[in-house]
């Protein structure tokens, strides 16, 4: 299934659920995805969803670009992949998101006690 289909069906559902949406026009060769990573950026009262749309077959080469877009940048966003089910006729979505763990400062009173 085409990429442009994939993202109609899943505006239907979107704005159905009062999402406002934004995508990037589609350019021949070029990639047009938001950072790399993202398809759809949509919005709600004070929610914010970053949305990578994509087949089943494709789920894990996703989920992997984006966790890879996270750790290098150290940004700590959570995004949705939406893989749509040619049989089911359905989204499949899952949230991904990394957790940045916090560098323990070394106190200074510890080295001064060593001496």
């Amino acid at each position: 299934m085409r990429e442009a289909d994939i993202r109609k069906k899943a505006l239907e559902i979107l704005e159905s659920g009062e999402w406002i949406c934004w995508f990037p026009k589609k350019v021949k060769f070029h990639e047009t995805d938001i950072w790399g990573i993202g398809d759809l950026i949509c919005c709600r009262k004070k929610r914010i969803k970053l949305i990578q749309l994509t087949t089943l077959p494709n789920v894990s080469r996703k989920r992997k670009k984006i966790t890879n877009f996270l750790k290098k940048f150290k940004v700590k966003l959570p995004i949705e992949i939406w893989a749509y089910s040619k049989k089911s006729k359905k989204f499949r979505k899952e949230k991904i998101s990394i957790k940045m763990r916090k560098k323990k400062k070394k106190s200074k009173f510890k080295k001064a006690a060593a001496r």
